[in-house]
């Protein structure tokens, strides 16, 4: 082999040269080339298989024909890929004639794992039947051999010894004694049983019989020592013929007992990790030092939503969002150097679109102190940070209802723990807030947790509970009869992330119901008096009796009422509704409550919450009377708290928060039509001076009228949100150049020239106003805002009602 061959090999191999030059069975040494393999090295017995070819240097496929090509590629890819030796027998065409080649291909690894070479030995099996006949006559010749082969069998290694055709100790030689612990005079004639455990008994016997019958084999068993130790040896069992018949059986031994220990105990090690790896719940990424992406778990699939075959399709920083690169490289690179775990939070592009955010884990894999490799763990903190940051953003904008509410009010997470309550709250039943957060008190009885597990069950279903009769207690272990609602609370994502509850304390209406089962004056005392609207129907349905809050609450007169039917004045969709449940509790079903809309004696409708309830006289229904209270403003109440969320509670127009999750919509959209998004910022002129002239109610009526006037104009178009002050931004998406941008950058400026009029006083609004366009000034969100918000400060800074174009140096005017 010259010196061309050596340097190629990923392996000195030249201290093998002079063996393989000397083997009869051909060798080749392949290197790897694309999609084929060339020759770099063929001892003398290959240029006899293949006389007329000059092999090294060239391909495989410039040797052989495409047809064998074709069945013989396959196996040198097999062994580059499972780096195992691959063996396979095939008929050979060359020009000194056909003959069956047996091959074994040998992997020849680089210190770094990698296979690029592959070691090819073919053997002639042609002359397999000479060969046997040469077998018969060496087995003639075996006594004359006999004094040879015992010094072979006493100098060997291993352990070697011979059996009888009754498969019994004949011979045995020293390493048998030194591994078994007995003598020859305890073993020669004793048969393999006594020693094979029992285990293995069966297939040793089987084995001895296939060998007796002929047959050279190669298996394993497990023996008792003489110390009742238990040994494990790889056998190597030969039959002794003498004129065609089989005498008796060699056996070469090689105890291999600490090896499958530690073969066990890998595959054991083995077995362990790829259960964890592959059954965790966090994502798991293995990478090696230099960041390439080798494996990934289930977990992580579910995760990012993407294959181990798409992260092999490009390079892992792809999938990466250009904002969050450097992050992932420093702390990528700072596990690898400290050979500490790295954290870090990152917001990741899902291959369905969604945007997620990560809690990510760089952990560094050592072996033999050896840094190796990254396991990247990653789990999904999306609901955990949009219920903060929505927690964050409601927080302000709903106290004051909730400082102003006569029930209590609170809210908890989607585990039913309670995050906050109001004063209303703390007022009813004695609890602070710090108590409640902390889980220091309980307003839940004994035994009904259950119903409130059920409760929030429904709430992480996205499903709303109107008037859901229950008991609470009080820091001083009151009882109260509770009528509570439940609204979820949903996140851009319309995910649930929590509830909002109201309470209504009825105990003393409920004491009112008891005392009007036992007695009809006190019953009327008690109707006379509640400001809840108490109705007494027959069994025809029809009114006998309405208390005097019914007047107060719905404008008509309590008799004109008598007579009527209980659905007179209910809104035609919710008539069923009340039907139903008169029927269900005639027919024994539980009281439940309802809620409907009501029409008020002025045309308008009124929520009013229902509750029915049977009048029993020796078991059967006589009567059914009603409880009714008007729940317009919590009903109002709780739309507006939902509301907040996401509009500006002094204009009523998108907030911050609605025009975020407008714009990452619009952009979007916009890549995949290929369609422009403009951003418009506008500003007013000297607007503390209106504050500071008028007064600050002046300051919102400007605002609201601001808002109004920006609404009209962007109407169907786009969004328009108020980000705070007087600052207002509109969103163009799907247009199809600047122009639309400016015209409507020219229409608010129009919109608002006239004064507005308050208290006598007429206020000029003025305004700047800056506009960026999305891919031409910016392909990102922050971005595309932030160049807006500098054609804004530059428009400004002209000190008259005109928009700037980011990037353009001059501002313009309407009338321009």
């Amino acid at each position: 082999m010259d010196d061309y061959n050596i340097e190629k090999s990923s392996q000195d191999i030249s201290g093998y040269t002079a063996l393989l030059n000397i083997m009869k069975d051909p060798v080749f040494l392949m290197e790897k080339d694309e999609d084929s393999f060339r020759y770099v090295y063929a001892n003398p017995s290959s240029f006899a298989l293949l006389s007329s070819q000059d092999l090294i240097g060239r391909r495989i496929d410039e040797i052989f024909p495409p047809d064998q090509i074709e069945e013989i590629i396959p196996y040198y890819l097999k062994v580059m890929a499972v780096q195992k030796p691959v063996e396979f027998t095939k008929r050979i065409r060359t020009e000194n004639g056909d003959f069956f080649g047996e091959t074994m291909l040998n992997p020849i690894l680089t210190e770094e794992g990698e296979c690029q070479y592959i070691l090819a030995i073919v053997r002639d099996v042609t002359e397999r039947e000479l060969k046997k006949e040469d077998l018969l006559k060496t087995q003639r010749e075996m006594e004359i051999e006999r004094l040879r082969l015992r010094s072979l069998i006493e100098n060997n290694a291993n352990a070697v010894f011979e059996f009888d055709q009754e498969k019994k100790f004949t011979r045995i030689n020293k390493m048998v004694a030194e591994s078994t612990g007995y003598s020859e005079e305890e073993l020669i004639g004793q048969s393999i049983l006594f020693v094979v455990t029992e285990n293995c008994m069966k297939e040793t016997v089987a084995n001895f019989d296939k060998s007796l019958a002929g047959h050279a084999l190669d298996f394993e068993t497990t023996i008792w020592t003489k110390t009742q130790q238990l040994a494990t040896f790889q056998l190597n069992t030969v039959p002794i013929i003498v004129e065609g018949a089989v005498i008796g059986i060699y056996v070469i031994a090689k105890e291999i007992t600490e090896q499958k220990e530690m073969e066990q105990r890998l595959l054991e090690s083995e077995q362990r990790y790829k259960a964890l790896f592959e059954n965790h719940p966090h994502g798991i990424l293995t990478f090696d030092r230099e960041g390439e992406l080798l494996s990934i778990n289930a977990g992580a699939e579910n995760i990012l939503g993407y294959t181990i075959q798409d992260f092999k399709s490009r390079p892992f920083l792809s999938f990466i969002l250009p904002s969050e690169t450097e992050t992932i490289q420093n702390h990528f690179y700072k596990a690898i150097h400290e050979k500490k775990p790295a954290h870090s939070t990152l917001e990741f592009r899902h291959k369905n679109g969604e945007l997620i955010i990560l809690q990510a884990m760089n952990v560094p894999i050592i072996a033999d102190g050896k840094l190796v490799g990254i396991h990247g763990i990653v789990s999904d903190v999306t609901e955990i940070h949009t219920a903060q940051q929505a927690l964050s953003e409601t927080k302000k904008e709903l106290e004051v209802f909730w400082e102003n509410s006569t029930d209590p009010i609170f809210y908890i997470d989607t585990k039913g723990d309670i995050l906050k309550v109001n004063p209303a709250f703390e007022k009813t039943f004695g609890f602070t807030e710090e108590e409640m957060v902390a889980g220091k008190g309980t307003i839940i009885p004994q035994g009904m947790q259950s119903d409130q597990f059920r409760v929030v069950e429904k709430i992480l279903k996205g499903e709303t509970i109107n008037s859901h009769d229950t008991i609470r207690i009080t820091k001083s272990g009151k009882r109260l009869n509770i009528i509570s609602s439940y609204s979820p609370v949903w996140n851009a994502d319309k995910e649930v992330i929590g509830a909002t509850i109201i309470y209504k304390d009825v105990t003393e209406l409920k004491k009112a119901e008891k005392e009007l089962q036992k007695s009809q004056e006190k019953y009327k005392i008690i109707t006379e008096s509640t400001f809840d609207v108490i109705t007494m129907v027959n069994m025809d349905g029809l009114v006998e009796y309405v208390s005097p809050a019914y007047e107060t609450i719905t404008g008509y007169r309590s008799e004109d009422c008598i007579g009527t039917s209980l659905l007179e004045n209910v809104h035609p969709e919710d008539a069923e509704t009340l039907i139903e449940s008169v029927k269900s509790l005639i027919a024994g079903g539980k009281p439940a409550t309802i809620e409907i809309r009501f029409r008020h004696q002025q045309g308008h409708y009124l929520w009013m919450e229902v509750s029915p309830t049977p009048v029993l006289e020796n078991g059967e229904v006589k009567q059914v009377f009603t409880i009714s209270r008007d729940i317009t403003e919590r009903r109002e109440l709780q739309e507006e708290i939902a509301r907040m969320a996401y509009y500006d509670h002094l204009t009523g127009i998108p907030n911050r928060r609605t025009f975020d999750d407008k714009l990452e919509k619009a952009l979007n959209q916009a890549q995949t039509s290929g369609k422009k998004v403009a951003v418009i910022m506008l500003d007013g002129h000297k607007f503390k001076q209106i504050n500071d002239q008028f007064g600050h109610d002046a300051g919102d009526a400007v605002i609201r009228e601001m808002a109004l006037r920006l609404e009209q104009c962007v109407y169907s178009k786009g969004t328009a949100a108020r980000l705070g002050g007087d600052e207002m931004s509109v969103i163009l998406p799907e247009i199809d150049s600047l122009d639309e941008a400016e015209d409507m950058a020219i229409q608010i400026l129009k919109s608002y020239e006239p004064p507005i009029l308050f208290n006598g006083a007429e206020i000029k609004i003025s305004v700047g106003i800056g506009i960026a366009l999305y891919p031409d000034h910016s392909t990102n969100e922050k971005q595309l805002i932030k160049s807006a918000d500098t054609a804004l400060y530059e428009a400004k800074k002209s000190g008259i009602d005109a928009y700037r174009i980011y990037g353009l140096e001059e501002v313009q005017e309407p009338n321009e």
